[in-house]
């Protein structure tokens, strides 16, 4: 058996400082030192600029960099996805096509090389054939916007298969008519299992991974799990490692475990997200942690607002050393003008509020025993960034309708 472990580390914009760095310490630090410790050990890892970002502002270049040493060394697969962790299905093609080139830009930046095949300077990467829609989310479009920009395979959730349930799983499916691109596809129950695995014993776990038939298997969940969401799962990952390889199984990257996999055909994918069961799905409800109650339907509205007005910001052209000061730290460019720091401003204001956390934490669905998915406080953030990108627009009307949405739902927040 070879498990493909794929693990999506991330945290949205809004973050608070103390939490990130509690969250950092309890898991992103051991977990790449884990990794590190495991020469036999190959995984994929989905890290988009929302966690490097505040990565690099918080003082963890050293943990960055020893993740590029990692992927230098192919000891870790990076894959490309949506900077700020958007419902990319949601966006129009221009709003997610610019997140996705963003984030190429900041896995250059940090895991790439400063300078281009002549010596100028440029921020290059390789070898970035995989991607990660953020929550899993995706459709036809989103499949092919991603094939036209040349990805070589995406990951999907096992519902997005049509006509299959856990009983029917297969790894990887052949191109949809008239694409290149492989379609991934994550066992939902193995990878469930483990996300919401408790306890100290990992037998009983590592039994049904290696009975679950097939030769191969993809793993995908949040990397949070290690650590935070679970405080002990930085062991239980460790024992999973060891009791697999002890057991005859292995772990490699999602490229690697391609080489060896004849995929099955497919001609189409059903729209769905990795927060979707089965249920869900047959009820029309692919979005179940993101849509659904009106403060969710009024963000929804917001985020269209902000995206038209996106399409209409004005391109700025003028020349920036991005090798010296990343697009995101914008306000410490000292090679441009006020007027670009301002198109820049409002573009990542935008971009920032297209996180999908907004949804999630205005759900007030249960999850894991709690008893309500609610955080007011993370919404007015999210709320925040739709404020000041307001602020900027030229259009009063814009302006006017965008900031009455802003703060119609606030008042919802309150009931």
């Amino acid at each position: 058996m070879k498990i493909a472990l794929l693990l999506h580390l991330y945290q949205p914009p809004t973050q608070d400082e103390a939490v990130f760095r509690k969250i950092f310490s309890q898991c992103y630090q051991p977990l790449i030192k884990l990794i590190r410790t495991k020469k036999n050990l190959s995984i994929t890892l989905n890290i988009p600029l929302s966690l490097l970002e505040q990565a690099d502002r918080y003082g963890y270049g050293s943990w960055i960099s020893e993740i590029k040493d990692l992927y230098v060394s192919e000891r870790v697969e990076l894959t490309g996805s949506a900077a700020y962790h958007p419902l990319l299905t949601k966006l129009s093609e221009e709003s997610a096509e610019k997140q996705i080139v963003l984030n190429e830009y900041a896995l250059g930046y940090y895991f790439g090389n400063r300078t281009g095949f002549e010596g100028e300077a440029a921020v290059m990467t390789k070898n970035i054939r995989g991607f990660f829609a953020p929550e899993c989310a995706v459709n036809r479009d989103i499949v092919a916007l991603v094939n036209n920009l040349g990805y070589g395979w995406i990951l999907v959730d096992q519902t997005a298969i049509p006509n299959l349930s856990y009983e029917g799983y297969e790894p990887v499916y052949n191109t949809l008519k008239g694409m290149d691109i492989k379609i991934v596809s994550r066992n939902k129950r193995l990878s469930d299992m483990l996300s919401f695995h408790r306890g100290s014993s990992v037998n009983q776990l590592v039994d049904t991974f290696l009975q679950a038939g097939g030769d191969a298997q993809v793993i995908a969940l949040d990397g949070e799990t290690f650590g935070h969401h679970n405080p002990s799962g930085i062991d239980v990952l460790d024992d999973i490692i060891n009791t697999v390889t002890e057991r005859g199984g292995s772990f490699s990257t999602v490229c690697q475990l391609l080489t060896e996999i004849k995929g099955k055909e497919i001609e189409d994918i059903v729209e769905s997200t990795w927060g979707a069961s089965y249920e869900d799905m047959s009820e029309g409800n692919a979005y179940p942690y993101w849509s659904g109650n009106e403060i969710q339907k009024n963000l929804g509205l917001l985020e269209n607002i902000l995206d038209e007005n996106q399409a209409r910001i004005p391109g700025n052209d003028e020349n920036h050393d991005s090798t010296a000061q990343p697009l995101w730290f914008y306000t410490d460019m000292t090679d441009t003008s006020d007027e670009t720091k301002e198109y820049l401003q409002r573009l990542f204001w935008i971009m920032k509020f297209e996180h999908s956390d907004k949804y999630w934490w205005s759900s007030k669905k249960a999850i894991l025993g709690n008893p309500m998915l609610f955080h007011r406080g993370m919404v007015e953030k999210s709320l925040q960034y739709a404020r000041d990108a307001a602020h900027s627009m030229p259009d009063g009307k814009v302006k006017e309708k965008t900031l009455s949405l802003a703060n119609n739902i606030s008042s919802m927040l309150e009931s």
